[in-house]
């Protein structure tokens, strides 16, 4: 390890700003090559109920220019931010950072069928050309309108769940050499990651309101629990909302 480098962030202080998550990820490099792949902050906003959207999936304001504000610093001190297709088509975000000034994650989209429209926002930047995480026996001809657009579809094992391995699909970033990755959400997103305990850092805004959405976990068919503890809690006002920084329990050693 080279002097001016630090120890890989599961080995830091508690996490709860944005300048002890810069401090943390400064070692981001050494936690990929320890562990094969990228240091993993789950961040998303959520009522005070857990709904992360309307009931029919609609686009709810959650955060407050405040909290949004620490959402767009995540997202400049990450190397890759990444959502689902459900997420794009719901809401088309452009998953730039502060607007498109300053350091730009890599944009990443979890779309197994290659259903991003041509037109989305986050494929019209000149900034960032979006990954797009497809599965691997898509013919090549289903990806050239993205491509065309400006997106890089980049094939991708599926798990026996018939979507993206997550396993496969962390080998592939730590290749491309993201050294962290932020992950953003929808629901199906955020449980897969929890239950695969690909995540390091949870960054949670809470919204002080009632919506009676959409839930931000996803109850598993199997009836199994994803009870977590959550540990090295740190809370942070912003506004009229609250964030949670914290690490999950995964109870290794």
């Amino acid at each position: 390890m080279k002097r001016k480098d630090r120890p890989p962030p599961d080995r830091e202080e508690a996490v709860g700003s944005l300048e002890g998550l810069q401090r943390a990820l400064s070692g981001a490099g050494c936690f990929r090559q320890a562990h094969r792949r990228p240091f993993v902050v789950l961040s998303y906003a959520q009522s005070v109920d857990g709904s992360i959207a309307g009931r029919n999936r609609e686009r709810i304001r959650l955060s407050s220019p405040e909290s949004m504000r620490v959402t767009h610093g995540i997202r400049a001190l990450s190397a890759g931010i990444l959502v689902g297709i459900g997420t794009v088509l719901a809401d088309d975000p452009r998953l730039a950072a502060f607007d498109g000034a300053g350091p730009q994650p890599q944009p990443v989209v979890l779309d197994t069928h290659l259903k991003t429209p041509p037109a989305a926002r986050l494929v019209g930047r000149r900034d960032a050309r979006p990954w797009l995480i497809h599965r691997d026996d898509l013919p090549s001809s289903h990806g050239s309108p993205l491509r065309e657009a400006g997106a890089h579809p980049m094939p991708c094992a599926l798990g026996p769940d018939g979507r993206i391995d997550l396993a496969a699909l962390m080998t592939l970033f730590c290749e491309k050499r993201i050294d962290s990755l932020m992950v953003e959400g929808g629901a199906r997103v955020i449980t897969s990651f929890l239950r695969s305990r690909l995540a390091d850092l949870l960054v949670v805004t809470l919204s002080p309101q009632f919506i009676g959405g959409l839930p931000v976990l996803e109850v598993p068919d199997s009836g199994d629990s994803l009870r977590t503890r959550l540990k090295e809690v740190r809370y942070q006002p912003a506004g009229p909302d609250m964030i949670l920084w914290a690490r999950p329990d995964w109870g290794d050693p």
